[in-house]
């Protein structure tokens, strides 16, 4: 499988290990670590696809869903929300991600959500 994955994740222990499993599957990865990173990292690398976590400091994975929506080049691309609360995951989709996962997630269901998303 090929493909570059934004990983947005301001917690590092869950953004490395996000970023291992990704590469496992082939994958190539680039991260950052909140929502005014992710925005920047999706500009210069163009991601086929992005995992954002939403409650992050500084900007909000939701705040940063609806940022990148309204860019033509962006409103396209899969992304996908992870989220501990159901409230929040709700509010994702309805800020443009495809899709919202509740913490925490199996390996193969985000796997799969991926590779059926890329």
């Amino acid at each position: 499988m090929t493909g570059k994955i934004l990983i947005v994740e301001d917690d590092a222990d869950t953004r490395d290990g996000l970023t291992v499993l990704f590469q496992l599957e082939d994958f190539q990865i680039v991260t950052a670590a909140d929502g005014h990173a992710g925005l920047e990292v999706a500009d210069m690398e163009h991601p086929d696809l992005i995992v954002t976590d939403i409650m992050m400091p500084k900007l909000d994975g939701i705040e940063m869903i609806k940022r990148l929506r309204a860019q033509i080049r962006f409103s396209l691309v899969p992304i996908i929300a992870l989220s501990g609360y159901n409230d929040k995951a709700l509010e994702a989709v309805k800020a443009g991600a495809n899709s919202s996962m509740l913490k925490p997630v199996t390996v193969a269901s985000l796997i799969k959500t991926v590779k059926r998303m890329i």
